[in-house]
């Protein structure tokens, strides 16, 4: 079922060199050829979707780490009691960002900011199903409601507080996920999981869904 657009992410504005494309998890129940993010090209986005879930640039993955910090352990959002545990990740062997193959725990880019640096995108994505697994916590993310209180915990048990400014449901060809995945910037949280129209022959979400929220 496609799920409808609430908001543009209106901080997905900034032309890069870098562009990916997020492709698809895939429903629980329903075979897929894998349960992997994907990296796309520092080319323009392909137009089919790969056999991932979430994407970032490829020039990412050959950045340091950024300056060793607290990494976040849980999320937690103030509807429809969505919480899921949260785990430092990296990128696979296919240069694509991992994911906990369990929906029910969400991924942190380790490569970018960490919640309590001063700028930066924390980038935090989850699959919003898998088989074997069922639907994670971040499937019920698609009717949160602007102004939504989003805490985020750290290893040293320090929270931070970020209130949701746009929620997007946005087609996973040529986003410029080069204006996301960044350590300088605005200090802001980025969400990421799958959504909209199922595609029977890849197997995959046609859409992500993309939250974007600031600190409170």
């Amino acid at each position: 079922m496609l799920l409808p657009v609430r908001s543009a992410v209106a901080t997905l504005v900034v032309a890069a060199a870098a562009l990916a494309t997020l492709t698809g998890c895939s429903p629980a129940g329903t075979p897929a050829p894998d349960e992997h993010p994907s990296f796309a090209p520092t080319a323009p986005p392909t137009p089919v979707p790969s056999a991932f879930s979430t994407a970032v640039p490829r020039a990412a993955a050959t950045v340091p780490p950024v300056p060793t910090t607290a990494a976040p352990t849980r999320i937690a959002v103030d509807w429809a009691g969505v919480s899921a545990a949260v785990r430092p990740e990296g990128v696979d062997d296919q240069g694509a960002m991992a994911l906990p193959s369990d929906p029910s725990v969400a991924g942190w880019y380790r490569f970018g900011a960490a919640p309590s640096q001063p700028a930066g995108t924390v980038v935090i994505a989850a699959h919003v199903d898998a088989v074997g697994y069922g639907v994670g916590p971040f499937a019920h993310l698609q009717d949160v409601p602007d102004g939504t209180t989003v805490t985020i915990t750290d290893a040293t048990g320090a929270e931070t507080r970020w209130r949701i400014a746009s929620v997007s449901m946005i087609a996973k060809r040529g986003l410029p996920w080069s204006s996301v995945f960044r350590t300088d910037g605005p200090r802001r949280l980025v969400l990421v999981t799958c959504g909209g129209a199922f595609d029977t022959s890849t197997h995959h979400y046609e859409s992500n869904l993309v939250i974007t929220a600031v600190p409170v």
